[in-house]
């Protein structure tokens, strides 16, 4: 009886038409979801305590900025990692909000420039890019982005990139990643997202800068 059920779920399972990548969305939704309310709730209790004339000293401030910054990171993870609406637009003042908050705990700069609201899924697969174009500036610089209905434009500038020709290589011969660490997953997750909106990618590296253009499908 029991070889019976465990042959039932495995055919079922089998049959779920999700694809691997809207499951990890879904995943990464779901974590992003559950610590929304206890970072808000510690956001809230320092807020209290501030106006409350309670002074923590360094040790407050050192929980304050860190609250600060994982909210920051939340809702930047929600959008590049979980799921997107495909026609859901976004607003400017939304994202240039989230790329705000987390710029005061970065060492380079994002600078963004688009005309009219972008969809939740455009810039999934940009945010995705940026995370990706933000390992090549370890010691500082800024990236330039611009988005339009068609495409997006993406630029890392620096006195000194780091680039690992090992990630970069599949986005224009389509060759597999080897060698992916969780530090590097956008990696993947952003070849998986440009092909699941059909959509193309060019590469352009100079002495200072690696220029991604991008087509949407």
């Amino acid at each position: 009886m029991a070889h019976g059920i465990l042959h039932t779920a495995s055919k079922s399972s089998a049959q779920i038409p999700i694809s691997p990548l809207e499951i990890s969305a879904m995943v990464a939704a779901r974590i992003c979801h559950d610590l929304v309310s206890p970072l808000g709730a510690i956001g809230n209790g320092i807020e209290l305590m501030e106006l409350s004339g309670q002074s923590g000293g360094a040790e407050l401030d050192l929980v304050a900025e860190s609250t600060r910054n994982a909210n920051a990171k939340l809702r930047f993870f929600r959008i590049a990692f979980g799921t997107v609406t495909p026609e859901q637009l976004i607003s400017q003042a939304e994202i240039r909000s989230i790329l705000d908050s987390l710029g005061r705990f970065q060492k380079h700069k994002v600078i963004w420039q688009c005309s009219g609201d972008p969809t939740r899924r455009q810039v999934k697969l940009v945010f995705l890019l940026l995370m990706c174009l933000e390992t090549t500036l370890p010691w500082g610089g800024e990236i330039e982005i611009a988005v339009w209905p068609e495409g997006a434009r993406l630029i890392a500038r620096s006195e000194r990139l780091k680039i690992d020709d090992n990630l970069w290589q599949p986005f224009e011969t389509g060759a597999e990643l080897t060698e992916l660490s969780s530090a590097r997953v956008q990696f993947a997750l952003a070849l998986a997202e440009i092909a699941a909106q059909s959509g193309k990618i060019g590469l352009a590296e100079r002495a200072s800068t690696l220029t991604l253009d991008i087509a949407f499908g």
